[in-house]
């Protein structure tokens, strides 16, 4: 287990899941990731192949189809992207499936062979994929001459929408000085980044769509509103 758990203060008598039900047990969504099927699978397995080769001294053999499905293993927390530890800049942990869903767009669409391997692995929120934002950017920016050509406008919104995200998570990593955006300034900010991106902008952004989308991938952001055109997410 990543952490000490006494299961058995979980059982009221009735089993565990009949007692996590009678107390409407909830979770975050990070700790609930720490205890990942997939990932307690792949470390076990990791941990059973380490133990082989300690007790044998011979060291266990991988192929190299099997060895690039697999990040580079390091002590140190790389990018998903540049495999390059955080450097000066910060490394950021993908929290939702947006970023998972146009980064797979993204590589599909260019034919990117090594990351479509590590997406083989399960979703950038399920291995818990970290990476540099002006990587992520850096992806973004390299389909969009396919996007202008096509003018696929659901890609672009996708993008958009997807790098906002990013920065309000961004500026939320900062504690000490915690945000306050007018829901105005950011819907002006993805309407920014969609013409940016080539996208043809003729109607005003809804902003109450906006922020119900925005409330529904940061589950710590909270809207709050001083009337119809004076609502602020914090």
């Amino acid at each position: 287990m990543p952490m000490e758990l006494n299961v058995n203060r979980l059982d009221d008598g009735d089993g565990v899941e009949a007692t996590l039900r009678t107390h409407s047990a909830q979770w975050y969504k990070k700790c609930r990731l720490n205890l990942n099927k997939k990932m307690f699978d792949q470390q076990s397995r990791a941990e059973s192949a380490s133990g082989e080769q300690s007790s044998t001294g011979t060291p266990t053999v991988h192929t190299r189809s099997a060895a690039a499905h697999r990040l580079p293993q390091s002590t140190e927390p790389i990018c998903f992207f540049c495999n390059k530890p955080a450097g000066t800049a910060d490394l950021h942990e993908a929290a939702t499936k947006e970023i998972d869903k146009n980064v797979r767009r993204c590589a599909t669409e260019l034919g990117a062979t090594e990351l479509l391997a590590k997406l083989s692995a399960g979703d950038m929120i399920a291995i818990v994929a970290k990476y540099h934002r002006n990587c992520l950017r850096a992806l973004y920016n390299k389909i969009r001459p396919a996007a202008l050509k096509d003018e696929d406008a659901d890609r672009l919104h996708g993008i958009a929408f997807a790098e906002l995200v990013v920065f309000m998570e961004d500026m939320h990593a900062d504690e000490d000085n915690a945000p306050v955006f007018k829901l105005s300034d950011v819907a002006n900010l993805y309407k920014t980044r969609l013409e940016q991106l080539g996208a043809t902008v003729t109607n005003r952004i809804h902003t109450t769509r906006l922020k119900d989308r925005l409330l529904s991938v940061l589950p710590d952001l909270r809207a709050h509103s001083r009337g119809p055109r004076h609502t602020s997410l914090v």
